[in-house]
Parts: C-alpha cells; structure tokens; sequence
C-alpha cells in the first residue's frame, strides 16, 4: 500500500456569505453533538432570524455543492468531508496566539522529568500531548534538514569502526558498523568524509554518498562498496517515529475490528506515517489538519491527523501531533497541538534544559 501526495482541498470561493455561515454552524453542532442538523436545531442554537425554511433550503444547496449530506431521507445533515475541511480553515484564522500557560505547563512537565536528549524529550512531550487530547500522539525528528559539521571513524574492536556524524546544531547520530578499516586509514578517510560533506544536510548526502564516496582516494577503493552501504545503512534509520497511546485508536474502532487490525499494522510499519509526515515538513504551514481521506489510504477514512512542525536551529526539523476521529473539538486540539510544536522548538533549542 503506498500513500500519493495526499490531496489538498481546494474549498474556497465556493461558497456565498450565507452558505458559508450556516455551513459553519452545522459543522459546530455536529461536532458537538455527534448527530445529524436539522434547520430548525441550527436556528434555535444560534437565535437566527431567518426562517428555518431558508436555513433548510440553504442547507440543501450546501448538499448539493458536495458540503453536506443526509444519512437518511428524515434525518438532519452532517458535514462531507469537504465541509469539515471548511469549517477547519475556518477555525485556522483564530490561531497564531502562544498559550504561555500551556507552553509553561509543557515546559514544567518536561523540565521536571530531567531528561536532556532529543529523543527523550520527544517522548515526554507525546505523553504530554496524548494525555492533553486523549488522543494517539505521535512525533518524529526529520533531520535530513539538519547540515553536517564532521564525520569521525573510530575503531572499537577487530572489524568494528564507531561512526560519529555531528550535525549542526547540537544533534548526534553514532553507530557501530561492520567494517575493517586499519589505522591507518580511518583518520584519512574522516577527514575525506568531513571535508566532502560538511555543510550539507543529511538528503543530500543519501542522495550523493555513492558517488562521493566512489571518488575518495584510490586507496580506499576497496573499502567504497563496504563503507558506503553502511554508512547509508545508518543514515537511513535516523528518523525514527514515535507514537503514544495507541490505545486510544484502540478504545475509537472498538467495533470495528478489520479496521482496526489494519490501522495497527500501519502503525507498526509507520512506512506510511513517513511519507505523510515528510510531505508535510515541505509545505509552509506550521499547523494543519489533514483528513483520512486526503491520505488515500482506506483504513484511515474516519480518522484526522493535527500536525505541527517543530524546529532546530533555523530549519523545520520535525512534527508533532495527534492522531483522533474526524468528529473531534478541533477548536480545542488545533491550538494544542501548534503551542505543543513551539515548545518543543524552544525545549531542542535551549543550551540547557
């Protein structure tokens, strides 16, 4: 199964004042609710002076427009997905605003954990988020952003060599590789390696290690196939996903177990999580709502993902979020998780925490 870019709706200029208006409040009530709006409902709610014969003949020109649709020929009406879509950009202008006593109560409960590393920080902060939300949080460091400082080789042990890449700002990647390298060489080919791909980040050096490093030195020709596979071995297991309360995706398809099933072994895969997350990473929002539906992945239909990216330094390194029901408070969510994502960008870039 392979996730395509997922598809961004286009759901602007559509719509008149009015439509606008009432579609905004169906999407609230049944947000709030969880059943089907009727015109009557919507005009009593919001004290309306219209008739709620206009309000029900507005309402049949938003179904008919694709924003709203009747689950039965006597029932109210409920939001497509396009209207949610609507009612979630809607909900976008009212943002921008930091929550000093979130981000303080954030701050707090990470500081008061005492972890120090990147990677345990992340973790604090998704228990942090999923507790909020009661919802699945999930996070994940893309440092393919992040540029190269040096590159050391050390050797450890007989056809073991320690491989230290230092990343700018303050971020690590070490692993031991199965490589024999005599001593001779390790500190040239360091150097080599420091000096080819400083100042590039970790995309570009995937993209270019083979070829960079099939021109080092004749003499460590026959170290390239070795060295290469292994450092690239290494690179790609950098971005690792973290997810917390998956039991909660648990506790929403309780019913329905085939789903379920599904969901929980794209989540053990996270494949697809990747690729959604970093096509997120390249588009200017600091936040956005991403429905099921967008994904093109059939088994995340009912489900949302709220996402902010958190930053190292100056470049977008990360998102942050939740995974939770279409039909979740996205007023109450939205805001959480963009002032999660701006303390978590504060937290990786404190010299000491």
């Amino acid at each position: 199964m392979m996730v395509r870019n997922y598809k961004k709706r286009d759901v602007s200029g559509s719509l008149t004042d009015r439509e606008r208006d009432i579609l905004l409040k169906v999407a609230e009530l049944y947000i709030e609710t969880g059943e089907p709006v009727g015109s009557r409902t919507v005009k009593k709610t919001y004290k309306m002076e219209i008739s709620s014969a206009t309000i029900r003949n507005v309402m049949a020109d938003l179904e008919d427009k694709g924003y709203l649709f009747q689950p039965h020929t006597s029932a109210g009406r409920v939001p497509t997905d396009d209207g949610l879509k609507v009612y979630i950009n809607h909900l976008f202008l009212a943002l921008g605003e930091e929550d000093s006593s979130l981000l303080n109560r954030l701050l707090d409960y990470v500081r008061s954990s005492g972890v120090c590393e990147i990677e345990d920080i992340l973790s604090t902060v998704l228990d942090f988020l999923q507790n909020s939300t009661g919802y699945l949080g999930f996070g994940i460091s893309l440092v393919e952003n992040l540029t190269v400082s040096s590159i050391t080789l050390v050797k450890v042990a007989y056809g073991k060599v320690l491989i230290v890449i230092n990343f700018s700002p303050d971020y690590i990647i070490h692993r031991v590789i199965d490589v024999e390298i005599s001593d001779f060489e390790l500190p040239k080919l360091s150097r080599e390696l420091s000096k080819r791909f400083r100042g590039k980040t970790l995309s570009e050096i995937k993209r270019e290690l083979v070829e960079e490093i099939d021109t080092v030195r004749k003499e460590f020709a026959d170290l390239s196939f070795k060295v290469n596979s292994q450092i690239l071995s290494t690179l790609n297991g950098v971005n690792q996903l973290k997810l917390q309360g998956t039991s909660n995706i648990v506790n929403i398809l309780a019913n329905d177990i085939e789903r379920l099933k599904e969901i929980l072994r794209i989540l053990e895969e996270k494949n697809l999580l990747l690729e959604i997350f970093s096509k997120f990473i390249e588009e200017n929002k600091r936040v956005d709502v991403i429905l099921g539906s967008e994904t093109e992945v059939e088994p995340f239909e009912p489900f949302c993902f709220v996402l902010g990216k958190f930053q190292i330094g100056y470049r977008n390194s990360g998102v942050v979020g939740i995974i939770g029901p279409k039909r979740m408070d996205y007023s109450q969510v939205i805001p959480i998780v963009e002032n999660v994502a701006k303390a978590l960008s504060f937290l990786l870039n404190e010299e000491d925490i």
